[in-house]
């Protein structure tokens, strides 16, 4: 009796381990070389500068004042295409892909905390001989566009905030994140990210789905299997760790240069509350609740944000 019963657990155990190899099988993704992505992400107006070991890609477009943009996390510059549309008619535009995102990929460091990417933007302008500019932020772009402008105050001339990260702790941190970090799923998710999956995600991020394109969810499909890009995914809980919220509310308070808070009210990443939090901490802010969108505001409705931008940047 006891041999069959070890038979049969042991049938049970080889099946159900066949159909795990099955189900991996299926979804495994390999990394993209990044040379297989150039033609279709790296348009006319393209550019790289070697920074920190990285062939850093951004786009400058137009004339005038620059105005900087930070995408936030497992994004990239081509978030920003409506609003450069438009901007880059009285501007300069700069945009970039920030290590482990995009075209860029991973730096020489394998955790990357906000720190390191305010010092990094500080090269980034250096490289490009941009001694002052406006910047704009979204989620850690918008992390790294305030931790800028309170350490380099004499670099920035205005900021727009958009969901920016900076309020949220460890219990906030978004099931995706929670789930990419976990050892047992570390290699899952590191290595199977069928597109199916990848569109959940950005479904999350957008308040009405009904505006999402397909081939946005394509964009973020391949760009996340760009090689090393993945790897932020079982890392970022640790790398975008944000200061406390004393040394937020602190550094915040310090700008006096206006500011501009956009926020989506459908935002299921950072709650718009969050909003409220950043405008009573700036005392040169302004701020505009959007209803219906969610946590990447100027992807989803670019002619809006973008006219209220134009007309807050020009005053």
């Amino acid at each position: 009796m006891k041999k069959r019963r070890a038979i049969a657990f042991l049938k049970v155990f080889f099946v159900m381990l066949a159909g795990l190899v099955l189900l991996i099988a299926a979804h495994f993704r390999p990394d993209i070389p990044v040379e297989k992505l150039m033609d279709e992400y790296a348009g006319e107006s393209s550019r790289f500068v070697q920074i920190d070991g990285m062939n850093v890609h951004y786009r400058d477009e137009g004339s005038g004042d620059p105005v900087v943009l930070v995408h936030g996390v497992l994004s990239s510059l081509h978030t920003w295409d409506g609003w450069a549309e438009e901007l880059k008619r009285e501007r300069r535009v700069i945009r970039l892909d920030l290590p482990s995102f995009g075209l860029t990929g991973p730096g020489p460091e394998s955790q990357k905390g906000l720190d390191y990417y305010v010092e990094f933007m500080s090269k980034f302008l250096d490289a490009l001989g941009i001694e002052r500019a406006s910047m704009a932020g979204n989620s850690l772009g918008g992390a790294i566009t305030w931790a800028f402008a309170a350490r380099y105050p004499e670099r920035v001339d205005r900021i727009v905030l958009l969901n920016a990260g900076g309020f949220l702790t460890d219990d906030d941190r978004i099931s995706l994140f929670k789930l990419a970090g976990s050892p047992l799923l570390k290699p899952l998710v590191r290595y199977c990210t069928p597109r199916y999956l990848v569109g959940l995600f950005v479904r999350q991020v957008y308040g009405d789905t009904s505006r999402l394109d397909p081939d946005t969810i394509t964009r973020y499909y391949h760009l996340l299997r760009r090689e090393g890009n993945r790897d932020v995914l079982v890392s970022f809980g640790k790398t975008a760790a944000f200061p406390p919220v004393s040394e937020v509310k602190a550094a915040l308070a310090s700008i006096e240069v206006p500011a501009l808070i956009i926020w989506g009210d459908k935002d299921s990443w950072i709650p718009v509350e969050h909003a409220y939090l950043f405008h009573e901490a700036m005392p040169q802010s302004e701020l505009i609740i959007y209803p219906g969108a969610g946590h990447i505001p100027m992807e989803e409705i670019p002619s809006e944000t973008v006219a209220d931008v134009i007309d807050f940047l020009n005053r």
